[in-house]
């Protein structure tokens, strides 16, 4: 197991710190004083300010939806605007505000999906996928899906989407090593094409619920540098953990960059990655992808720089929020800057009961079981655009590196066989208010996984011998790891 990085607190210590108010605050109303633990266990930090500063105390159903407590007048302006356009509906009528929906989407707004800015449930049994779940559609010979683009859209503005996709599940049985059975479902996809076009067998589909999104600007300014010394690609420690960076491509600038975003770390910013699920998911042009029919059959021209990279607080309220020339597109650059912020400063809810025995139980049989060796911490956030979200202590228990984590939970060809995918690492901040605020706990990048234990048991490859070691421990450990999990 990888070494991390050890905080030089002992035991329990006790600070107090001030704390933005709630959004609907007073201007001029106290401010808020909130007793804060910072627990060191067998390996990393642990800390109920999760988030750094920023980090909300809600646990409600708005704990998803609150600003970064530490950001600014000007950026919490932008953050109310962003949240505007996240979640009014767009309409595919030339009149309307909001238009350019389609032709093709899964959605009319972004809030269809992530409702309350958290994650969408995953199929309740077998049937048509429900909404919140996209489909992706690879194949190594793009040319023979250039009708459908990269995804497999349910809804057209002319009638039915590109196709429907149903799951049927089959249950997988297994044992703990003290005797206990468990059950897995295992999820099988058909397609069913709405017009007279055909794919090739070999197409992948990959289904991908949409996750909950706090916290995501604190990621973006994780240190390039912190994510490249966790890389093991080789596995050169010998610890069973080749975590590599992800790949992506700097749309704007056409150049390589590190992916962090995504279920596969394909998207190496949060504007890049809000531009390509607009264009994806709801058929919307914007800079980054100029026309609709974008990538499909030649690349698109792309010109500028990210407009994120070039916010000032100071020009805020300029139409043009100081950037270069607008671009042009159905989502205009001022809307999609928006959009960025709002994704950016969505504040990460605090962990909770860290003084709990189980919860400090769970914690050890954590760290014991391996899962640390890639939902992983602290990190310290570099400088960016927006202050509040720099130069913090974070911990959210992810080294944002793909891993293999089996065939098991690889995506599936049209014709039954499955093919290995690498996954992100995904956050666990905020995991224990699943339930509260999107009303269920089902999870995995597919929703197959009915609770934080069925997502557990599903690890293979990369992390197979954290599975078996949960496997390995006593019911009252295993349910402590879960109330470990409950309580971030």
């Amino acid at each position: 197991m990888r070494l991390l990085k050890m905080f030089a607190f002992v035991g329990v210590l006790a600070v107090l710190l001030l704390a933005c108010g709630d959004d609907g605050a007073d201007e001029g109303s106290p401010a808020e004083t909130i007793e804060v633990e910072l627990v060191v266990g067998s390996e990393g930090l642990r800390t109920q300010r999760t988030g750094g500063y920023g980090t909300a105390f809600d646990e409600s159903w708005r704990a998803f939806s609150l600003t970064a407590r530490n950001i600014n007048h000007y950026e919490r302006q932008a953050f109310a605007e962003g949240l505007d356009v996240f979640t009014v509906a767009w309409s595919a009528d030339e009149e309307a505000e909001f238009s350019g929906l389609g032709p093709n989407f899964d959605a009319t707004a972004c809030a269809t999906c992530h409702f309350e800015d958290g994650r969408a449930a995953g199929p309740a049994g077998d049937g048509p996928l429900p909404a919140g779940i996209g489909v992706k559609l690879l194949t190594d010979d793009p040319a023979a899906i250039n009708e459908f683009g990269a995804v497999l859209s349910a809804h057209s503005v002319d009638g039915p989407g590109e196709a429907t996709v149903t799951v049927t599940y089959e249950e997988v049985t297994g044992q703990f090593d003290d005797g206990t059975s468990y059950s897995l479902r295992r999820p099988i996809y058909s397609v069913e094409l709405t017009g007279d076009s055909l794919l090739p067998d070999d197409a992948v589909i990959g289904v991908r619920v949409a996750p909950q999104i706090p916290g995501l600007g604190l990621l973006e300014l994780v240190p390039d540098d912190a994510l490249i010394a966790l890389a093991d690609p080789d596995d050169l420690d010998g610890d069973g953990i080749s975590g590599r960076l992800g790949t992506a491509v700097d749309l704007l600038r056409d150049e390589p960059a590190i992916g962090r975003f995504g279920w596969t770390a394909g998207q190496p910013t949060l504007e890049q990655q809000t531009a390509t699920a607009l264009f994806n998911d709801m058929g919307l042009t914007s800079r980054y992808f100029p026309v609709a029919e974008c990538d499909k059959w030649a690349p698109c021209v792309r010109v500028g720089i990210p407009l994120s990279t070039e916010y000032n607080v100071e020009d805020y309220g300029d139409p043009n929020f100081g950037v270069q020339e607008p671009a042009g597109g159905e989502v205009s650059d001022q809307q999609l800057l928006e959009l960025a912020i709002y994704t950016q400063t969505l504040a990460v809810p605090g962990a909770r009961d860290l003084d709990d025995p189980v919860v400090e139980q769970g914690y050890e049989a954590f760290v014991a079981t391996g899962c640390t060796s890639c939902h992983t911490g602290p990190f310290t956030t570099r400088r960016g655009p927006i202050q509040g979200l720099s130069n913090q202590v974070i911990q959210p228990y992810t080294d944002l590196l793909v891993h293999d984590l089996g065939l098991g939970l690889g995506d599936q060809r049209l014709d039954g066989t499955t093919v290995t995918t690498e996954w992100r690492t995904p956050p666990l901040w905020g995991i224990g208010l699943l339930d509260t605020v999107s009303g269920h706990a089902t999870l995995l990048h597919d929703g197959r996984a009915r609770d934080y234990e069925e997502a557990i048991l599903w690890h293979d490859g990369e992390a197979a011998a954290s599975a078996a070691a949960y496997r390995a421990l006593s019911a009252a450990d295993r349910a402590a790891l879960v109330r470990f999990l409950e309580s971030l």
